[in-house]
């Protein structure tokens, strides 16, 4: 989810930040006979890529918050491990960084200019709520097994339902949930420590039907 919301909001920021560079440098726009500074409806195209952003922007972060408190309702859930140390590290790393750039991209566009004020105070707040979100989950992330579905609930939110699911197995550092009609979910196995893989692997036997479902290349955590 991260990963695609990021990507998104590249590709919206590419335009914005292209047209906040001609109207602070007022250049010429010969296709349009005009200007940067001069350009007709330049407000309202920035306003329209700004609330793209803010939309993408807040639709994550409710995703976020929504899965950190469920996984912290812990009664919900057969099993709730917390994360490894390593992915830990991962997330803070990530985040630290995610929050550096969209700040340096909010500082930016304040500087070019006022009119683009608007999509500098989203990115700005952005980085500060994802920085937060990242320092204050750093001990409350986790995973969580139900009978009705996995969550991880880290920097990316992911959601395993076992309706469909066919097959999960272990390859190259990844658990792969593979599904009916080709759907395919994964998730690092980096997520769960070590020492709890066994308990794991034994909750997750507990709620998939055997006669459908086939636990593959996982029986090396049970040692």
């Amino acid at each position: 989810m991260n990963r695609v919301t990021n990507g998104i909001i590249l590709v919206l920021f590419l335009p914005l930040m292209a047209l906040t560079i001609f109207i602070a440098f007022d250049l010429p726009l010969g296709i349009f006979k005009t200007t940067g500074a001069q350009l007709p409806y330049r407000a309202e195209l920035l306003l329209g890529f700004t609330l793209l952003i803010a939309i993408l922007f807040t639709n994550r972060s409710v995703k976020r918050w929504m899965a950190l408190i469920t996984v912290a309702q812990k009664s919900r859930f057969l099993v709730n491990i917390p994360l490894s140390k390593d992915r830990r590290k991962t997330v803070l790393a990530y985040g630290l960084l995610e929050s550096s750039i969209y700040c340096c991209i909010g500082a930016g566009l304040l500087a070019l200019t006022a009119q683009a004020m608007a999509a500098a105070l989203v990115f700005l707040f952005y980085a500060a709520e994802g920085l937060f979100f990242t320092l204050y989950g750093m001990k409350k992330f986790s995973i969580g097994l139900s009978s009705k579905a996995i969550i991880v609930a880290d920097r990316e939110v992911t959601v395993i339902y076992y309706t469909g699911l066919r097959k999960v197995s272990v390859r190259q550092q990844t658990l792969y949930f593979d599904y009916v009609q080709t759907l395919q979910l994964s998730f690092p196995i980096t997520v769960i420590p070590d020492e709890c893989r066994q308990e794991f692997q034994a909750n997750l036997e507990r709620v998939v039907d055997p006669n459908k479902v086939l636990i593959y290349n996982l029986g090396t955590w049970k040692k």
